[in-house]
């Protein structure tokens, strides 16, 4: 590792710089002592419940049904915790944000505002698909990758207050989750979450990179269709019109009138050109996205760290393999069928009654073998695990097995049930007198009982 002296936190994340603060924490560059590659890490601010539920939330999202590959989206791939810290950790994206894009050059064009939103659209189709809602779209977390002037790279990033649909819904009366200016009529209303109000946060981004507003003006969503009507009259771009009509319907009031992410992603056209012809400012400039990060000096002077890449660690794995993958060989290797090779024949012993459980082997040692004519863990059957198999049943041990040789006593254990073995000639034999005795005893004793609650009715009567 480097000599920089920094915070490491769960003995795997390494703190160098600070690089923005928000709401919710500060984001940090660091590097993931695991892959020994430089990564991001969100360090939560406040510690109480709801900033840990919000950041198990954003979590859960880059787990969710391989939305952390998608090209557009950046959920983080691992979270840590010691102590109160959490820290949440993604991937090192250098571009800055859409927000910051608009604040250094100003208004851009229809074309290039048609081909991020198009990405930011596909972005949202994935997260649907999946059953999942932003309820954050807005400029501010829409990361770009730095490509000079090649065609820009949008990433959908901040999912702390992503909602699943199958999630338990809390009531909350006069609070709306959302940022002013990118949040749906419905949702300022308390109508409830749905993906419409995604598309509607997508539109009002594309108008913010159109004609940005003033600061700290908000707009009221009524007004947001005429502003796109006067952003857009005049302009010769050929993506104008098409644009507009586009957005007015993702700006509905209604949101059932407004088209889905992914159909309204597949109404915006790939560019045929490439991207100097459109990728410009709205006054002609070209537009480029170059790198607001830069290098940290000592990791430049080593030059032995790479970078997590955007879709993941998963082609660092084999660098060093996360827990799952060293679970899943430890777990194999305990598992493996014995070799009988260089057993002699007819060395085999009876097996007792009641076997201790095997032991797992040790990583990277060969599994022990067992007697020859022994049936192979793994199952009451007998077969062999399949070594390919992920499952957990590998680490339960088989039912004892029952030895060949027959026990001397009157019953031989199983599994879990008791069965009744061969009786041999010493084997005392059965006394089938017990249960009429027993029988027999109880009856006395229940008709002397009777009597004397007899005796005593009586004396009581007399």
């Amino acid at each position: 590792m480097t000599s920089i002296m920094s915070d490491v936190i769960a003995g795997r994340i390494e703190l160098l710089d600070p690089l923005a603060r928000g709401a919710s924490g500060s984001l940090w560059r660091a590097i993931d002592r695991r892959y020994d590659a430089v990564c991001a890490a969100k360090v939560m601010r406040q510690r109480d419940g709801a900033e840990v539920l919000r950041f198990v939330r954003e979590q859960t999202v880059g787990s969710a049904q391989g939305l952390g590959r998608h090209p557009h989206l950046l959920p983080p791939y691992t979270w840590v915790a010691e102590d109160d810290t959490i820290v949440l950790v993604m991937p090192l994206v250098h571009g800055g944000t859409v927000a910051g894009a608009v604040a250094e050059h100003g208004a851009l064009s229809p074309s290039l505002v048609a081909q991020l939103l198009r990405q930011l659209l596909d972005a949202l189709a994935a997260m649907h698909d999946a059953h999942w809602v932003h309820r954050d779209v807005k400029p501010a977390n829409l990361l770009l990758e730095p490509t000079t002037d090649g065609v820009p790279h949008l990433l959908l990033a901040d999912f702390g207050i992503a909602l699943h649909e199958m999630d338990v819904r809390l009531t909350e009366t006069g609070f709306a989750h959302g940022t002013p200016g990118f949040m749906a009529p419905e949702v300022l209303e308390g109508s409830g979450t749905s993906a419409a109000q995604d598309v509607w946060a997508a539109a009002a981004c594309a108008l913010e990179a159109l004609a940005p507003s003033r600061p700290r003006e908000h707009l009221a969503p009524a007004e947001l269709p005429g502003r796109v009507h006067s952003a857009l009259t005049g302009s010769m771009d050929p993506a104008a019109r098409p644009l507009g009509e586009l957005l007015q319907q993702m700006l509905e009031a209604d949101p059932l009138s407004r088209p889905a992410a992914a159909e309204a992603r597949d109404r915006i056209p790939r560019p045929a050109a490439p991207a100097s012809a459109w990728a410009r400012t709205a006054t002609g400039a070209p537009f480029t996205v170059r790198d607001r990060i830069g290098d940290f000096p000592e990791l430049s002077a080593s030059g032995a760290h790479t970078e997590v890449p955007l879709d993941g660690p998963e082609s660092l794995v084999g660098v060093a393999p996360g827990l799952h993958e060293r679970l899943t060989a430890l777990s194999r290797s305990a598992t493996s069928p014995p070799s009988a090779a260089g057993a002699p024949a007819g060395s085999a012993q009876p097996a007792p009654a009641q076997p201790a459980p095997a032991q797992p082997a040790a990583r990277g040692s060969a599994p022990p073998a067992s007697p020859a004519g022994a049936p192979p863990a793994g199952g009451a059957t007998g077969s062999a695990p399949d070594p390919d198999e992920d499952t957990t049943d590998r680490f339960i041990h088989a039912p004892t097995r029952q030895s060949p040789v027959a026990p001397s006593g009157p019953s031989v254990l199983s599994g879990s049930s008791v069965q009744s073995g061969p009786s041999s000639p010493s084997s005392p034999p059965r006394r089938r007198g017990g249960p009429l005795r027993t029988g027999l005893m109880l009856l006395g004793v229940s008709a002397i009982s009777f009597a004397g609650a007899a005796a005593l009715l009586w004396s009581a009567l007399g």
